[in-house]
């Protein structure tokens, strides 16, 4: 995907966009709305890796990340937006560990934590961790169930303060706007992925207030595939308003609660991205049937 020097920018990006776009032979004008197309999260976050190596320029530092139409992504361009921030925010996690230790044996009596399979997560190197979603009780489990120190995606609703904001920071967590094609979120996953950590997602991307599975969506797949990171399957039981591992409900007091970590699926790097995004879909089922089986039956 090299341009042609003599191409003009606003021909490349439109040439591109219809390159990179989930139905292929559509015919793009500059007017184009990208989310008209078919361009989600994955598919802008391909968009902007695409240009980063077309032309040096960032699209998740670009003023307005969120773009709307192939002419603003022209226009991004053609500024030559240069890294502005950190890919990953400062302090992120610093003091998880030190509020681990506090809080750990207190969460954990507290929630009759029982943690099976914690050795399938790798001790070092790039990991996605990939549990279901309950409850917001998911998110502090996950931190203290983990044998290392892992980071978050967390909704942007929860942040908003800059009370809410160091707290989470300061924990590991980093905001996604759900509503939009959030390319800085994706981008801050990449970076701690590349940098070796240990990154949670939950794929159903909202808890699911029964006890039934929401659908996967495929960003956890996406970033496995893109970076050829393995992906722990993770069941977690007894977060929500639900029997635990021993078959009692208790909502607010008395949990009971099991988190199995089953076996990492090896993933190998895809830097195709029509290819990545078919076999996102073959893996994100995959991992779907192994979080399903770690809940038993």
């Amino acid at each position: 995907m090299q341009a042609e020097p003599d191409v003009p920018v606003d021909r490349s990006v439109l040439d591109m966009c219809a390159e990179l776009a989930p139905e292929p032979g559509l015919a793009l004008d500059p007017n184009t709305v990208l989310a008209d197309v078919g361009f989600d999260s994955l598919g802008c976050a391909d968009l902007a890796v695409a240009i980063e190596e077309r032309f040096g320029v960032r699209l998740p530092d670009a003023e307005v990340a969120e773009f709307k139409t192939v002419k603003e992504v022209a226009s991004a361009v053609k500024a030559g937006v240069k890294a502005r921030r950190e890919r990953i925010p400062k302090d992120l996690g610093r003091s998880q560990l030190a509020a681990k230790r506090v809080v750990r044996p207190i969460l954990a009596a507290y929630s009759r934590l029982r943690v099976e399979g914690a050795d399938n997560v790798p001790a070092t190197g790039p990991v996605l961790i990939a549990p279901n979603h309950r409850s917001m009780f998911d998110i502090p489990i996950a931190v203290i169930a983990a044998p290392r120190r892992v980071f978050f995606m967390a909704k942007q609703e929860l942040f908003g303060d800059p009370i809410r904001d160091r707290l989470w920071l300061e924990l590991g967590g980093f905001p996604v706007k759900r509503q939009i094609a959030d390319v800085r979120s994706v981008d801050t996953a990449s970076a701690l992925l590349e940098g070796g950590g240990a990154l949670v997602i939950y794929p159903e991307g909202k808890r699911s207030k029964t006890a039934e599975m929401l659908p996967f969506l495929g960003g956890a797949a996406w970033l496995a595939l893109r970076l050829g990171v393995p992906i722990v399957p993770c069941g977690v039981i007894g977060t929500g308003r639900h029997p635990g591992w021993d078959g009692k409900a208790a909502p607010w007091i008395g949990k009971h609660i099991r988190v199995a970590y089953g076996e990492p699926i090896r993933v190998e790097r895809e830097p195709d991205p029509r290819t990545r995004r078919l076999k996102a879909e073959e893996l994100t089922g995959h991992l779907l049937a192994a979080v399903n089986a770690l809940l038993g039956p």
